[in-house]
């Protein structure tokens, strides 16, 4: 009884606070508590589900999130696939290529409705490369190969006429590794997301050929906005473990609704000091310019679906040929449940 009133106590609070947490009383019992959660990198897409463990959204929902941080999304998906990690935060394209090789993933929250990516020379390429067209040859660095800054590399390569066999393709990380990678003349071409793009674009070290943070470069690279980040995991976890996969939505769509109000500063505050890459100050800039890219409700569109679907098929002719059901690759029942139990503040 005592620990029914204690959950019940957090419920009351969270509903006040207008955050839209859920209840496992209100839904049934979590079928898991403990969650290995695979994170495809720091990168400000993938801010929510940060925050949500950062702010206790997961603990107030009865679950006990274990994050892993990788250097890229491939990476991430290798983990879930492998058995080590329950649940991706990720790329929403992986469902999609990955429903090309048979396998049923599901993306059950949407994070970001655009990449925040950056793809620029570094200085080693600067003098020879004036557009995409000019990659020929050329060292080109990514998260990790297969990672969604892999395929978005591949799609603006193939708009410009090349493919990616006219490029060295190279694994330098998100974070500080694809920093350095820039600074030392190790690559000649970097696809990167905030906070690492405005850090090198204020140091002198990434000049934009490409942005993916804005209405505009988002249009011009991808006809609209390109919904990547979300929380996915296999179709099977998601039919097993409902009450779990919805308790992880609640708190995702809790933390969006809190960013959607929160202040840069507000949200330096809460997320770790990996996040900053040299300073809360870098943080706030590169954070501000992001605002519009942020999902508010986690809920994707088979629209959005669609733009994905026609990037890769650009470039991947497995994808392309491949009959796949794009209603299959993501259920918005979980986050819908959320936005019916409590208006958005």
């Amino acid at each position: 009884m005592r620990m029914r009133t204690a959950i019940l106590s957090v419920c009351v609070a969270a509903l006040i606070a207008g955050a839209g947490a859920g209840t496992a009383n209100a839904r049934g019992a979590l079928e898991k508590t403990e969650i290995h959660l695979a994170a495809a990198g720091l990168g400000f897409p993938y801010l929510p589900f940060m925050i949500a463990s950062q702010r206790g959204y997961f603990k107030d929902e009865g679950l006990d999130v274990k994050i892993g941080v990788f250097s890229g999304g491939s990476k991430a998906l290798e983990a879930l696939l492998g058995g080590s990690a329950d649940i991706v935060a990720g790329a929403y394209s992986n469902t999609i290529t990955m429903a090309a090789k048979g396998q049923n993933l599901v993306s059950f929250a949407v994070q970001a409705n655009c990449p925040d990516l950056v793809f620029g020379t570094t200085k080693a390429g600067k003098e020879t490369i004036a557009s995409v067209a000019d990659l020929r040859g050329k060292r080109v660095g990514v998260s990790a190969p297969g990672s969604s800054f892999h395929m978005v590399v591949n799609y603006l390569l193939s708009k410009a006429g090349l493919s990616s066999k006219d490029v060295s393709i190279i694994g330098v990380g998100a974070s500080s590794g694809a920093v350095a990678a820039a600074r030392a003349g190790q690559i000649d071409a970097l696809m990167i997301n905030d906070p690492v793009a405005t850090m090198l674009e204020d140091s002198g070290d990434l000049f934009a050929l490409a942005e993916m943070r804005s209405e505009d470069g988002n249009r011009a690279a991808f006809g609209g906005d390109y919904t990547e980040a979300s929380v996915y995991a296999t179709r099977s976890f998601v039919e097993k473990n409902p009450n779990t996969v919805q308790a992880m939505a609640n708190a995702i769509v809790r933390a969006e609704r809190w960013m959607v109000q929160a202040t840069p500063e507000d949200v330096s505050a809460s997320v770790p000091p990996d996040y900053f890459v040299s300073d809360k100050a870098l943080f706030v800039k590169a954070y501000s310019k992001l605002g519009r890219c942020l999902s508010t409700d986690g809920v994707m569109t088979l629209d959005a679906a669609k733009r994905v679907f026609d990037v890769l098929a650009a470039f991947d002719p497995n994808v392309a040929s491949a009959k796949i059901d794009l209603s299959a690759t993501f259920d918005n029942r979980f986050v819908q449940a959320v936005a019916q139990k409590v208006a958005k503040p």
